[in-house]
């Protein structure tokens, strides 16, 4: 009887006249709040005259659980099992041997996973569906949900080809072809709290069904390229109010899941901040350009006392200041005319190395290092890279942005676990700014301490085992396990500036539902802890035996039993017995993946050069795409903003609003030019004002003549009066033109306004300046 090599050591490529053997990818997703399942079903057919193995690398969501797998044949469905992991190699190598079916899914990183189709007979097809539950990212008043569809290309450093075995270098870098045949089809059903208020995509154009407080989205066109993260941004009537959920589990445990969203004053205080930038190759066209702009309104949201620098990385690092300097005009100044001619020109995505050089020199003391990466984060040695900041963060918050249509969710959202930050994503089409500004506003708050979960007395698990980071106004989520009857109070504890804090919420046994979503996501958050805790290691080979008795190790493979997951340590395994077996190998058909769209900068016209370069190259985003979007939002009279600019304690937090109209071709128009906006944020100088200048004027479109003539008479310095004058109009500028961006621009804003409330000139006739500024047109 003829042996198949296990399907994990062969290599190969589907080439010449072999077919591909994977037909369709069609995704169905229920969206409860801040939650998801999803169904995730591949189509294959063997259209050769023998049998064949398809190998399939694919993309998840980073904190997607997987929790079930089946495969349907012919049309009979075998349900999978979840085993240990190599448990579970031998069941599906030791079945191809048999000649019968054999159906693998293999988890290789959170957010990378292998399907294995074994020993399908000529003529057959087969469908193998995978169900994964999810939390969703919130975004403000938004719920975010991602689906990526292929595997960007990522660098992989020298370690990472040198591994006996499979190296990630492999591993993580599925063959690709320009065009795939296969498609995508994708349903969304969703619920959110009250009514929905908007749904809409960056990624694709979607066509939505409103019934009721429910819809359903599809995407507009029925066959759609794998070559894009896909994502839908969800805005419900109501925000996530704090609230518990109780749940049954099949193995009887009681899973809690709470969800805080702490209010509290979160002053600002002065911080050392580094900016990593990724400069590789990846980062050409739009990304960089994005960046570029983003730091310029972070510099310029600074305050007097902060320290910075802004450290690029490629193939190698170059560091802009050789420690953190303190922010003054000199050194805005100076890093403002660096910022505009950073490129993408660096080569690799050697990440690590310029990790530890900023964590090497982080602040001590009572300063903590706030770290802001920007990355599209496409590298194969990430959990090297999330251990490095594990290690040190103690002295650093680290907060990512991934960048583009393929960013690596694992190693954005990892590394800010690990550093006690919050990650970010930005796609083509949508603006990096607001992003980087809500982040910015995090970084720039003072970190609660003494922060913990209590559970009042409940025998309960706390998972994960410590608090996150708490942010005000933001939701914090944890989950408890239990085998007891739960009742009581659940309270977090933290101080902050004013002292000791704490929330509360009750939990009630009479709320407990029979269930599957809360206690499999409260085990992959345990899972997640494990793996990225230090004590486990993605290491195998001649260790691997002595791993298996780790501790951790037991730990994984008891909750994935439990709870059916896969994980770094178990996987999902199918066996379709037949009567009569194969006799014939199996011939490997890797299936090819679709290359990211705008993959190093290229159109698609332009991907035959990808071809010819260099290895060493990242791979970047391609032009936005339109917005496609539902409903109004209700706007705020400019005159709210124009009276309180000189009152500054009136500014932070204040909000605008836009109304959103809906173009024909799907994109939302901005009031105002977003070059104007980026020209006028780069003239503000370090102290909030701006200098009455003609590139001022003609930044604001006015006569820089006549707006001398206004300064006649005023009282106090003459050029303390000048800077005030334009600083008003500055400010009139951003809220009767730039108010759809007012996110972008909030923090400076308020530097801004803090700056005018403290000058003692004033203008002729008993008025103050923002009068002066509101009765020009601007």
């Amino acid at each position: 009887m003829p042996i198949a090599a296990p399907s994990h050591t062969h290599v190969g490529l589907c080439t010449g006249q072999a077919q591909i053997p994977l037909e369709h990818v069609d995704v169905r997703a229920d969206v409860f709040g801040a939650h998801a399942r999803v169904t995730f079903t591949q189509r294959y057919r063997n259209q050769e005259s023998t049998p064949v193995e398809a190998v399939y690398v694919f993309p998840l969501d980073e904190g997607a659980a997987v929790c079930g797998f089946a495969a349907v044949v012919d049309g009979v469905r075998y349900e999978g099992a979840v085993k240990p992991r190599e448990e579970a190699f031998a069941t599906y190598d030791d079945a191809m041997a048999a000649g019968h079916g054999a159906f693998l899914l293999d988890e290789e990183r959170p957010d990378v996973f292998t399907a294995s189709i074994g020993n399908l007979a000529p003529g057959a097809e087969a469908q193998i569906e995978l169900t994964y539950v999810t939390e969703l990212a919130c975004e403000d008043d938004s719920i975010r949900l991602t689906l990526p569809t292929t595997v960007s290309p990522r660098y992989a450093p020298k370690e990472d080809h040198a591994v006996v075995g499979r190296p990630p270098a492999d591993v993580l870098n599925p063959p690709r072809l320009d065009e795939v045949p296969y498609g995508l089809s994708f349903t969304a059903r969703v619920a959110t709290p009250g009514r929905i208020r908007r749904i809409e995509s960056p990624s694709h154009p979607i066509s939505i069904d409103f019934d009721g407080d429910r819809a359903t989205v599809t995407l507009a066109q029925a066959h759609v390229a794998l070559d894009r993260d896909l994502v839908l941004l969800i805005t419900p009537s109501e925000t996530g109010a704090p609230q518990v959920v109780l749940e049954r589990t099949k193995s009887g445990r009681v899973a809690v899941a709470v969800t805080f969203r702490p209010q509290f004053a979160a002053a600002r205080v002065p911080a050392e901040v580094v900016f990593v930038v990724d400069r590789s190759g990846s980062m050409q066209g739009s990304s960089i350009e994005q960046v570029q702009n983003a730091l310029q309104i972070c510099l310029r949201s600074l305050e007097a006392g902060c320290t910075f620098n802004i450290v690029g990385f490629g193939s190698t690092f170059e560091s802009m200041f050789n420690e953190a300097r303190p922010y003054d005009e000199r050194s805005l100044t100076e890093a403002s005319a660096y910022i505009a001619k950073l490129g993408a020109s660096l080569g690799g995505t050697e990440l690590l190395p310029a990790i530890e050089f900023v964590l090497e020199r982080a602040a001590r003391g009572e300063r903590i290092t706030q770290l802001v990466a920007m990355t599209d984060g496409q590298v194969t040695n990430s959990d090297a890279v999330i251990e490095a900041v594990r290690r040190r963060s103690q002295h650093v918050r680290v907060f990512t942005f991934g960048i583009g249509r393929g960013a690596s969710h694992h190693l954005v959202k990892g590394l800010a676990r690990a550093g006690g930050g919050v990650a970010e994503f930005v796609y083509p089409g949508e603006r990096i700014e607001p992003k980087i500004v809500r982040l910015f506003r995090r970084a720039l708050s003072p970190a609660l301490t003494d922060v913990r979960l209590d559970w009042g007395g409940m025998a309960v698990t706390p998972v994960p085992s410590t608090v996150g980071p708490v942010f005000a106004g933001e939701p914090m989520r944890a989950y408890g396990l239990t085998r007891e009857s739960v009742s009581g109070t659940v309270t977090l504890h933290a101080r902050g500036a004013a002292g000791p804090m704490s929330w509360s919420l009750d939990v009630r046994p009479t709320g407990v539902v029979e269930g599957s979503t809360v206690g499999t996501l409260a085990a992959r958050v345990r899972i997640r802890e494990i793996e990225e805790g230090g004590a486990w290691s993605p290491d195998r080979g001649s260790r691997q035996r002595e791993r298996r008795q780790d501790r951790a190790v037991s730990e994984i493979i008891d909750l994935a039993m439990e709870f059916g997951l896969a994980s770094r340590e178990t996987s999902w395994v199918v066996v379709q017995k037949r009567e009569i077996p194969l006799t014939e190998e199996a011939t490997l058909r890797r299936v090819p993946v679709a290359i990211t769209s705008g993959w190093g900068g290229l159109d698609s016209g332009s991907v035959s050069e990808m071809r010819m370069m260099s290895a060493d190259l990242g791979f970047a985003a391609a032009p936005p795409i339109a917005r496609h979007s539902i409903a109004e939002r209700m706007e705020m009279p400019s005159s709210s903003w124009l009276s309180a600019l000189e009152a500054p304690s009136r500014i932070l937090g204040r909000a605008i609003g836009r109304r959103t109209a809906t173009v024909k071709d799907g994109s939302t128009p901005m009031a105002g030019s977003t070059r104007t906006l980026d020209r006028l944020v780069a003239l503000q100088r370090a102290d909030g004002s701006w200098d009455l200048t003609q590139e001022l004027a003609d930044v604001l479109g006015l006569s820089f003549e006549v707006l001398l003539q206004q300064l006649a008479d005023a009282s106090g310095d003459p050029d303390e009066g000048r800077r005030a004058f334009a600083t008003a109009l500055a400010l009139a500028f951003l809220v009767k033109k730039a108010s759809s961006s007012a996110s972008e621009w909030t923090l400076l804003a308020t530097k801004a306004a803090r700056w005018l409330a403290s000058v003692r000139a004033r203008p002729a006739g008993g008025r103050t300046w923002t009068d002066l500024a509101v009765g020009l047109s601007i």
